[in-house]
This record gives C-alpha cells, sequence and structure tokens, in this order.
C-alpha cells in the first residue's frame, strides 16, 4: 500500500472512532437486527429496515472500508461484482431503462453483503444476536400458521401463513435445520428445541404446501445429522428420519398429494405446451438455455427475461406459457448476464461454502446450511430476485463471515 492510500486509510478510521459514528454504526447494527427479524414474514418492514441501516452505513463512513473488505474477502468481492455486471447490463438490455431499474432494485441485497460485513465486522456477539433476530422471526411466522389453521387468527391470502407458500415452506426448513442443531449443542433446553423441530416439521409436511421447502428439508436434515454424528450413528438416525417420513407420507394428504402430483406433472409433460407448475419450469428452462446460448458471454440485460422469451416464442411459434423469469436463479441470472455472470454467482456460493471450513461449529454447520438452502432452492425458483429469500442469503452469509476478515489495519 502506498503513502497516500495508508494516510487516506488512516483519516478513514480515524473519523470512524468519532462518538457520531460509533453510534450511526451502533444504529446500522440494531436496523439489520430488526431486518433479521423480519425476513421471514413482512417484506414492507424488511425493506424499511434494510434502507435504514444502509442510511446509517453510509452516514458513519462505514462505507468508506467497503474496498479495504472487497480486497480482502472474495464474497464480498463476488457480491459486488455481480451486482456492477447486472447494473452494467442496463446499458443493452431490450426493456425501457426504468423498467431495467425496478429489475435491478431486485437484487439489490448484494449490496446489503457488504453493507452488513461493514457493521458487524469484529462484533462478534452482535451477529449472534441477529442471527437469532431471524430464528425469532422464524417462530413468528410459524406461530402465525398454526393460529390461522386453529382459526385464532384470520387467514390470509396465502392461506395458513403470512407470505406466499414457497417462502412459507423454505423458512420452515431452515428453522427445522436451525432447531436440530440446537438439539446438539444444549442438554439443558434440549427437549424446547426437540419440540419445535417437531411442531416445526409438522407445519411443513402436514400444513404448508411448498414443494421447494420440503425439499430443501429433505436435503438439510440429512446434513445436519452427517454434520454432528460420526458415520455409523449417522446411517442410524437417518433411518429412523426415513422411518418418520415414511410415516408422514402415509398420514398426510398434504406432503402425499404434492409428492403425486409432481410425478404426475413430469409424467404428462408435453413441451411447449405445459400449464402445469413443473411442466411450465421444464419450458421455461428450455428457454433460458436457447436465450443464453443466443448471446452466452453477457447475457441479454439486466430484466430482459420477459421481453426476450416473448421474443422466443413468436420465433418458435410455441405455446410455452410467458413469464417474468424461469422460476431458476442461475438460467435467470445466465439469461441477464451470461455465462459471465452465472460463473461469478456459482464462485459466490462456492466461496461461501469454503469460508465456512473457517468457522468452528456451530457456525461452520449452520453457513453450510444456509449456502446448500440457497443453491438447492435456485434450482426451482429465482430466489436471489425474490425478496425474503434474497435477503435471507445475503445476510445470514454475511453475518457468518464478518469476523473471518482479519485486516490488522483496520
Amino acid at each position: 500500500m502506498n503513502w497516500s492510500n495508508k494516510k487516506q486509510l488512516m483519516v478513514s478510521c480515524f473519523s470512524l472512532q468519532t462518538p457520531w459514528s460509533k453510534a450511526l454504526n451502533s444504529a446500522g447494527i440494531f436496523f439489520v437486527t430488526l431486518s433479521c427479524f423480519f425476513i421471514p414474514f413482512s417484506t414492507s418492514l424488511l425493506g424499511v429496515t434494510a434502507i435504514l441501516a444502509c442510511i446509517c452505513w453510509i452516514l458513519s463512513g462505514r462505507f468508506l472500508l467497503l474496498p479495504l473488505f472487497i480486497r480482502d474477502n472474495i464474497s464480498v468481492l463476488l457480491a459486488t461484482l455481480l451486482l456492477l455486471l447486472l447494473t452494467a447490463g442496463l446499458l443493452y438490455t431490450p426493456v425501457p431503462f426504468g423498467e431495467a431499474v425496478l429489475y435491478l432494485k431486485k437484487y439489490r441485497e448484494l449490496l446489503l453483503f457488504g453493507v452488513v460485513v461493514s457493521l458487524f465486522y469484529r462484533n462478534d456477539l452482535a451477529a449472534a444476536r441477529a442471527q437469532k433476530s431471524f430464528i425469532g422471526g422464524c417462530c413468528v411466522l410459524l406461530i402465525s400458521s398454526y393460529l390461522m389453521f386453529f382459526s385464532l387468527l384470520p387467514t390470509q391470502k396465502f392461506g395458513y401463513s403470512l407470505v406466499y407458500h414457497i417462502t412459507h415452506s423454505f423458512f420452515m426448513a431452515i428453522l427445522a435445520f436451525w432447531c436440530l442443531h440446537r438439539c446438539f449443542e444444549t442438554k439443558k433446553y434440549l427437549y424446547y428445541w426437540l419440540t419445535l423441530f417437531l411442531i416445526t416439521t409438522i407445519n411443513l409436511f402436514f400444513i404448508a404446501p411448498g414443494r421447494t421447502g420440503m425439499l430443501i428439508y429433505l436435503i438439510l436434515i440429512p446434513l445436519a445429522i452427517f454434520q454432528r454424528l460420526p458415520l455409523k450413528k449417522s446411517l442410524l438416525v437417518a433411518l429412523l428420519i426415513s422411518a418418520l417420513l415414511a410415516l408422514i407420507y402415509a398420514t398426510s394428504h398434504n406432503f402425499s398429494s404434492r409428492v403425486s402430483e409432481a410425478i404426475q406433472e413430469m409424467k404428462t409433460y408435453h413441451s411447449t405446451s405445459s400449464r402445469t407448475s413443473l411442466g411450465m419450469r421444464f419450458d421455461w428452462w428450455q428457454n433460458s438455455i436457447d436465450l443464453i446460448i443466443e448471446n452466452p458471454v453477457f447475457g441479454h440485460g439486466t430484466g430482459s427475461f420477459q421481453a426476450a422469451q416473448s421474443d422466443l416464442i413468436k420465433k418458435q411459434k410455441s405455446q410455452t406459457q410467458p413469464s417474468d423469469n424461469p422460476h431458476n436463479e442461475y438460467l435467470l441470472i445466465g439469461v441477464q448476464t451470461g455465462l459471465v455472470g452465472l460463473a461469478v454467482y456459482l464462485a459466490l456460493l462456492i466461496s461461501q461454502f469454503f469460508y465456512s471450513l473457517q468457522l468452528g461449529p456451530p457456525q461452520r454447520y449452520l453457513l453450510q446450511g444456509v449456502v446448500i438452502a440457497m443453491a438447492s432452492g435456485c434450482l426451482m425458483n429465482s430466489f436471489l430476485f425474490d425478496s425474503h429469500q434474497g435477503h435471507f442469503y445475503a445476510i445470514l452469509t454475511a453475518l457468518f463471515i464478518a469476523p473471518l476478515i482479519k485486516n490488522n489495519s483496520l
């Protein structure tokens, strides 16, 4: 680092030690913690608290350190690079500029990754509180669902949930994973966490109709078992879990019907003319692949999927149902930013998994669960594009990674 950069760094660090800066940094941490609580069940409150956190981040001067975090942490670099690629996509998108900007706003959580790392740097205790706040929000979502189910609260437009069924089931799978890890950690509260794990599982398979959450549950629970137990014990517990799932399948119409429906949709799928949930996804995925082949390097531009797909449908004279996204985040990023953007997103996920190996348990296991849940969910949905899941991914992974940044000059 040359003298001018060192001088700038010293000035920045000095300004961050003022009472005003410290107070704003604490306020930013508070608003991020509130955001974590609202992630599972309120888009509007999540948006407000996230904006307030960003304002505190800027006014506190912590934004001055972002270049250093980009330099010292590959995940911060990749998240920022992906946001820059999507911003550059505004220059060549076929849709009106204002419409493309609104689409870009859907990816604002990529900026939040750097914001959260900056605010929580060297503050492990605050990061732990923010994680607990998120679990508290998941519990609110769970309790409200049961209250609606038992007619103690009026049902919402989403049925027995405050949010869309895919979002609800996703967070129930995350909550079950978190609870199971807590069961391994504590004897004093074992029965509390075990009970919460069971009622979350019941909610997911007997009440919530989201297949995505069910699939992620079936990935995360075996993951938790193999993370915590030796191989022989893991296999035994896995057998017990399999028996429990078989019992759930036999007794839960919600679960068995959704599985049967998925199988039937795959059997009856007809290319370009399907109207089932999975069938339309298959069509959109094929459209996405065709569009990526057309512009493989940098894609069609930000927010371009619907317009590009519409042109493709007309060109192919197919009966494919139009959509604003292909319900697959990898393909959506590929269509917009090409293989370059897709490679950056995949590298971001991989880098975060490798960063988890530097953490001790339980943080290592929880971060791995967050990354794997996101990576799995993005196969069937555009989770980075979606507000709840996108904010969950950006904020939670940043909370885990912030303690790993070891810059002695800060």
